[in-house]
């Protein structure tokens, strides 16, 4: 920040990834206050960009903490009027400039040095602060049902038009998985560009259907991939220039930055450049795993059972404050929040709920030290691969996308969303180095490697099972548990008693229980659980030890 305030800054994108809680929004509100009170730098303008508008008053509020900050050095610029209240009534002469991404991607790839309403003092913002997920141009996923959707407005200004759209759908699904689709040219064929769609849709369209509408224009007389999913039908994927070309040099800050692939791939292109960071430590932090499927489809199929399992799980510690995040209400699943305060009724609980899609950039619940991920996040293969073509800048005809880059996206995507969700509890504060305590439950199949991915977002974290309601351990191994608990009971500290002796009290031969007993995950869940350790020789383990 620094370096651009001064003009030295290499024009690149900088990437700072410490993990939520490290500071890195306090240091950002400590050097604003700084540049505002330099001489030096009195003409020197900054540019902050929020990913949301629930942000933006948090935000103000924290910068100008003890009313440091003259009126006038902040402006806001949304599309709200109450927050731009909070700050100067004319952008270009305050110093700091706070608005949101959404702002700045209307700019649909003008050029920043030419936006007069960015400016201050007639001159591009110097220092420009990107504050959570960054991508370089925004994916684009439009399904042959949201272009279906656009048929009854397109008959009213050109039946030809809603003809051709409309058997262009149908060629569309006629086509395999991994294809290309070279969409018509609606502007040089028909003579109709976007404003005029825009203007037929009307005041009162859904955002759903204006950005169908502006996305079916951008794709016009492109060649584009297409995929084909099971659950989400056709879909046409590329990506669109939305920002800027002259944001460099621009600092983003993203917790997420150091798991996910799409930073990997701007880093590869020579656009970003990672700064130091430092890895929070997690010790503190138990996960709990329920292997079931946590997916939209998954949770509304069962979402009776899953809500009153979660409702349990929090009543196993009704004296504490809980978090618990679960999908947004479903057509057949219900509404979740709804259904779990249900199955909590007449319980005295500290219950607070988010939503996925609302579960990043809040520090309202960073005192609970229990949190739920009531199912998790995950997208389909055409959004992985807009997500991969938009970062990695690989439009269709330059080739497919292998199914092992899809992989990589997905799993970053997986732990950028984990991450983020359990760092809205007491995991996200920062207490020497370390993790504050944190109880985390999470629903995920262990098919998409959950610990194994736990254990790369936080480093010392422990993993544990999530025993459901009915749950109980069964044959050899409930024998083996049963068989060591009672032995535990009169052994004292230092006791020994050898794998071999455990196999045959059971009836199980020595080779056959190390197999099917020692690794078996509900048994290595019980040891974890005791007063017992494996012990004996320094390279194999032979015996069970009391501790």
């Amino acid at each position: 920040m620094e370096a651009m305030a001064n003009g030295t800054a290499l024009p690149s994108l900088y990437l700072s990834s410490l993990d939520p809680g490290v500071g890195k929004t306090q240091a950002l509100y400590a050097f604003v206050r700084n540049l505002v009170r330099s001489p030096a730098h009195a003409g020197v303008g900054v540019l902050i960009c929020l990913g949301r508008l629930d942000e933006v008053s948090s935000f103000v509020k924290g910068m100008n903490a003890f009313g440091t900050l003259p009126p006038t050095a902040v402006a806001v610029m949304t599309s709200d009027p109450k927050r731009n209240a909070l700050g100067h009534l004319v952008p270009q002469e305050a110093q700091v400039l706070v608005t949101t991404h959404q702002r700045l991607e209307q700019m649909r790839g003008r050029r920043l040095s030419e936006a007069a309403a960015f400016s201050f003092q007639g001159k591009p913002r110097a220092v420009r602060v990107w504050d959570e997920s960054f991508l370089p141009a925004r994916a684009v996923v439009l399904n042959t049902d949201a272009i279906a959707s656009l048929l009854e407005t397109l008959s009213t200004i050109n039946h030809d038009l809603r003809n051709r759209i409309m058997a262009m759908v149908n060629e569309i699904e006629g086509l395999s998985d991994n294809s290309t689709y070279t969409v018509p040219d609606f502007v040089t064929d028909y003579r109709i560009r976007l404003p005029k769609v825009v203007r037929a849709l009307g005041r009162n369209a859904s955002t759903r259907l204006k950005d169908a509408a502006a996305d079916l224009w951008h794709l016009s007389g492109r060649t584009v991939s297409v995929r084909c999913g099971n659950r989400d039908g056709w879909a046409l994927v590329d990506y669109r220039d939305s920002l800027p070309p002259d944001l460099a040099p621009m600092l983003i800050l993203d917790a997420s930055g150091r798991v996910r692939a799409t930073y990997d791939d701007m880093e590869a292109r020579g656009l970003l450049v990672r700064l130091k960071s430092a890895v929070k430590r997690y010790d503190n932090l138990t996960v709990h795993l329920w292997n079931k499927g946590g997916g939209k489809s998954s949770f509304a199929n069962n979402s009776e059972a899953m809500c009153k399992e979660v409702a349990r799980m929090v009543l196993t510690r009704p004296k504490q404050p809980w978090l618990v995040i679960v999908h947004k209400p479903h057509p057949t699943g219900g509404d979740y929040e709804r259904l779990v305060r249900q199955h909590l009724q007449g319980a005295d609980v500290d219950i607070a709920f988010l939503t996925w899609g609302n579960h990043m950039a809040t520090n309202a619940h960073v005192d609970r030290p229990n949190v739920i991920l009531a199912g998790t996040l995950f997208y389909s293969i055409a959004q992985y691969e807009a997500l991969k073509r938009a970062a990695a800048e690989i439009r269709a005809p330059d080739g497919q996308i292998t199914e092992e880059a899809i992989v990589r996206v997905r799993r970053g995507e997986f732990l950028h969303h984990i991450l983020q969700a359990l760092c809205r509890a007491s995991v996200r504060r920062c207490v020497d180095g370390g993790c504050a305590p944190c109880n985390a439950y999470i629903i995920a199949e262990s098919r998409h490697g959950v610990q194994k991915a736990l254990a790369e977002a936080f480093p010392g974290v422990k993993a544990r099972s999530w025993r459901e309601e009915g749950w109980g351990l069964t044959g050899l191994v409930s024998k083996a548990v049963e068989y060591l608990t009672n032995w535990a009971k009169t052994a004292s500290a230092g006791a020994t008693i050898k794998f071999k002796d455990v196999a045959r009290a059971i009836g199980m031969k020595p080779d056959s229980f190390n197999k099917d007993v020692r690794n078996h995950p509900d048994f290595r869940e019980f040891i974890l659980e005791t007063h017992i350790i494996e012990g004996g020789g320094r390279i194999r383990k032979t015996s069970f030890v009391i501790i």
